[in-house]
């Protein structure tokens, strides 16, 4: 893993949902402690759920198993020991160890941003030896004997390991080993076994980078599939692994090659299988992992069919995050993945299907359902999720066990199942002063003071004198997304003087403000003012911030201006700033001492450590301090996973048969009873659009609901949920009070549809920008209600966009019967558009009901063209 801003995977309509690759409404065209124990580790666990001695469950945990640890192979579909019993591998990633990634260390900036940069800096700055030694102190200090036990505490029996391919191989001697080249390795067989841990063994980063992104260690390399030198290499070290690991019956698995995903899904599969053939000249013994391609097995055809033997297929599934179903809830995302979704084929089905049909193992290698989703909510995803997968005979393995950063605390829950303690001294208000972002908390409207990610506090200068600062305002998004964020009544005042700081808070015009360009470029309003767009207590014109037409990559800057504040004085910062539904966006507001520099990012370095500056004595006091820094373990997953049991995701049955009268100034809706013995009752939902419901009532007791506030000659879309004390069914088909139809030939933008089944929206990058519909899975459709004046013969022009191909496609039924089917070819991207031109069919003069429904899977439509022949 991970830079947080890493796009996700993109599986199928309800598997990532996606993480693809893992909405308004105009579309798209339309308008050594690793090795010894730490002497502090008792007192330094500070909460009270840590290194918990916990009796284990056998449905979340390993249960009592007098055969132990033995060789694990694949018996069909099922991990097996020895005797062919099946086991349940469940477990977390030991990320941050082995292979450094600054953002789960709270550390990172000025140039030294992943552990390439930061070997590279110590190296100049110390020279090689003393970078050797400082390094082996972080990874002494990182994982310790009291982690090893809160491993066994949250009842695992498995490990994911990530190692750097320079953990081994000695970086200046070409195919030799390093002196201590499997110093951490043997400790962590021994570690785990001790406890009756599995150790998955995981080149998360091969010599030259097998993905640009830095949790390969080095990021914006990705040479291994150029270079055939790294390649031979990357070969000749799976060779001294499978050697020296051979027997080791506490290694569960090779896993020869971290998320492959910086070339094609066939360079892949070509490559994973050179070194498949390579430990099978020296281990016929463990299984070999084959990691998928953005959620792409099927590259590989059959293993059994080409020989392959002993293995098993890997996903990292990460439904929610990075941006897509910004406006869903966590319980909402997560029921779709777990529970596949309303048409009960979707995420985990459709790959439960596949993987039967494969006969071989699987891995969720890395899945992250907690994030953010509160400590009790968090805990009960955690556990179904492992459940779940366990309930498949999946080996599971969340990303990832501990995570760490200057503020500390778990918060709403971080990626980490352990982080440090809160630190009390870290919030002086200067640094970083306010922060937003759609992974923290989508569609936020908030004051400073309330942002879900940064709360402003009072600001305290240090010192004596006047000084100068800069207050900077920054916003940007990954490539591909869409940033719309506003800003309102920012303020600093002096709580003495009671004076204004901030010159043009308010905006209305660029006065006193300078444009700060960090990477890309953005629009910047200083004059926006729409109605339901602004924020929460604006008043007048606010300052807006988008991605301009044509701009591609990641966009990252804004404004500032330079303030003066005196030292031994206090300030009150406010303001609001709001989300107009962007994904994969940041909002910050920083308070910094040096004058902002075009083309170099803002960083907030409270609590950091500068690598380019400071001194070996605080490098080491910082690296020492993970071995003794007191633990906040998410009080969540500490009460759900070893022993608690958790119902969520029983569901109530999806309500049938919803109907409607239209009446004046109101609707009358009714649909069947449910009939589950539990029921609380039940929810409705209006939208103005299809699939655009909110809710309109709750706990509405019988099965009838009248709307009393529908406008007249309004359409308005319905649906209806039922409830249980802990749960929420599927919405009931959609019902409308008016329908309006189509007249054909003419171009309908996808995301217009009347009804639909499985789809989601999402942003478009074609031509006109806009939404296009997507996340296909088989059977599910969209729906247009249409008209023809004239009979006559009719063909349609075909807008998709696909990363993968979809053989199956798609066929269209006009009033149910089959006119046309198309096929998917893989056009280069999910928003790489071409058009294809399908079959003539027939249709009669009328209204008719014309239906895209799906055969294959992951393809996506920006728009149709119904032309006349």
């Amino acid at each position: 893993m991970h830079n947080i801003a890493k796009r996700g995977l993109r599986l199928s309509a309800l598997s990532l949902i996606t993480s693809a690759s893992i909405l308004g409404l105009v579309a798209c065209g339309g308008g050594s402690s690793g090795g010894s124990k730490s002497s502090a580790s008792s007192e330094a666990s500070s909460s009270s759920s840590s290194v918990a001695t916990t009796s284990s469950s056998s449905s979340s945990s390993s249960s009592v198993d007098n055969e132990g640890l033995t060789l694990l192979r694949a018996d069909g579909a099922k991990w097996a020991k020895a005797s062919g019993k099946a086991v349940n591998l469940k477990g977390t990633n030991l990320g941050n160890w082995l292979v450094q990634e600054f953002w789960m260390m709270g550390q990172g900036g000025n140039g030294v941003v992943d552990q390439c940069t930061l070997e590279n800096k110590l190296t100049e700055r110390f020279g090689y030896a003393e970078k050797e030694r400082l390094i082996k102190l972080f990874r002494d200090s990182w994982m310790t004997e009291r982690d090893w036990d809160q491993l066994q505490a949250f009842g695992f029996n498995v490990v994911r390991l990530p190692i750097l391919w320079s953990v081994i191989e000695d970086e200046k001697n070409p195919k030799t080993l390093r002196a201590d080249a499997w110093h951490y390795l043997d400790w962590s067989i021994a570690e785990a076994k001790k406890r009756g841990i599995y150790v998955i063994l995981d080149l998360h980063g091969a010599l030259g980078g097998q993905t640009p992104n830095d949790h390969t260690g080095c990021s914006g390399q990705n040479k291994y599939w150029t270079n055939t030198e790294y390649q031979d290499r990357t070969k000749w070290l799976w060779e001294q692994i499978a050697t020296k690991y051979k027997d080791e019956p506490v290694v569960a698995a090779y896993d020869p090659l971290n998320e492959p995903w910086g070339s094609s899904a066939e360079d892949m599969a070509t490559r994973v299988t050179e070194l498949y053939n390579t430990i099978r000249k020296i281990d016929d013994k463990h299984i070999v992992i084959l990691p998928s391609h953005y959620g792409n097995i099927e590259v590989y055809g059959n293993p059994a069919a080409k020989g392959m033997t002993n293995v098993a297929f890997e996903l990292h599934p990460y439904p929610g995050l990075f941006g897509d179903r910004p406006n869903d809830t966590h319980y909402d995302i997560h029921r779709d993945w777990l529970r596949c979704g309303a048409s009960g084929t979707g995420g985990v089905c459709d790959w439960n299907t596949k993987i039967t049909a494969l006969k071989t193992p699987f891995l969720m290698g890395e899945f992250q359902p907690w994030q953010s989703a509160g400590l009790e909510l968090g805990g009960k995803l955690g556990r179904v999720t492992y459940d779940t997968y366990a309930s498949y005979g999946w080996a599971s393995t969340s990303w990832a066990y501990k995570l760490v950063s200057a503020a500390g605390g778990s918060g709403k829950g971080t990626w980490g199942m352990v982080t440090n303690a809160v630190n009390t001294n870290n919030d002086s208000g200067v640094g970083l002063v306010a922060k937003a972002s759609t992974w923290d908390c989508a569609n936020w409207n908030s004051t400073f003071a309330d942002a879900c990610a940064k709360k402003a506090t009072t600001i305290k200068v240090g010192g004596t004198g006047s000084k100068t600062y800069y207050f900077v305002i920054k916003s940007g998004a990954n490539a591909g997304a869409n940033p719309d964020v506003v800003f309102d009544k920012i303020s600093i005042v002096n709580d003495t003087t009671k004076a204004e700081i901030i010159k043009n808070g308010n905006f209305g015009a660029n006065t006193d403000w300078t444009t700060l360009s960090i990477s890309g470029s953005e629009n910047l309003d200083f004059n926006y003012n729409v109605a339901g767009k602004t924020p929460v207590g604006s008043e007048g014109p606010v300052l807006r911030i988008t991605r301009p037409a044509g701009v591609t990559g990641e966009i990252n800057g804004g404004i500032y201006q330079a303030i003066t504040l005196e030292g031994g004085q206090s300030y009150t910062f406010n303001g609001t700033f709001k989300d107009n539904g962007s994904v994969n966006t940041w909002a910050e507001m920083y308070l910094i001492d040096q004058a902002p520099v075009a083309g170099k990012d803002v960083v907030d370095m409270t609590g950091k450590v500068d690598f380019a500056t400071a001194s070996v004595a605080d490098i080491e006091k910082l690296f020492k301090s993970f071995a003794t820094q007191g633990y906040d373990v998410h009080s969540g997953l500490a009460k759900y996973l070893p022993s608690t049991p958790t119902t969520i995701y029983t569901l109530p049955k999806r309500p049938t048969g919803l109907t409607l009268v239209q009446g004046t100034g109101s609707v009358a809706l009714n649909w069947t009873a449910n009939t589950e013995s539990d029921l609380t009752g039940y929810k409705v939902y209006r939208g103005l659009t299809p699939s655009s419901g909110t809710l309109l009532a709750d706990g509405v007791k019988t099965n009838t609901y009248t709307d009393s506030t529908a406008v007249d000659g309004t359409t308005y879309y319905y649906t209806v949920s039922a409830t249980d004390a802990e749960d929420e069914s599927y919405r009931s088909d959609e019902a409308a009070n008016k329908i309006n139809y189509t007249a054909l030939p003419a171009k309908v933008e996808a995301e217009l549809y009347t009804s639909m089944s499985g789809i989601q929206l999402e942003d478009c990058s074609d031509a006109g920008g806009g939404k296009n519909v997507g996340y296909f899975d088989p059977d599910d459709y969209i729906e247009f209600k249409v008209s023809v004046a004239t009979a006559g013969n009719f063909a349609i022009d075909y807008r998709l966009a696909t990363a993968n191909g979809s053989t199956g496609g798609f066929e269209v039924q006009i009033d149910g019967v089959k006119v046309d089917a198309m096929t998917v070819p893989v056009t280069g991207g999910w928003q790489s558009w071409k058009t294809y031109t399908g079959a003539t069919f027939a249709m009669t003069a009328g209204n008719h009901t014309l239906r895209f429904k799906s055969i294959g899977k992951e393809w996506n439509m920006n728009y149709f063209d119904v032309k006349a022949i």
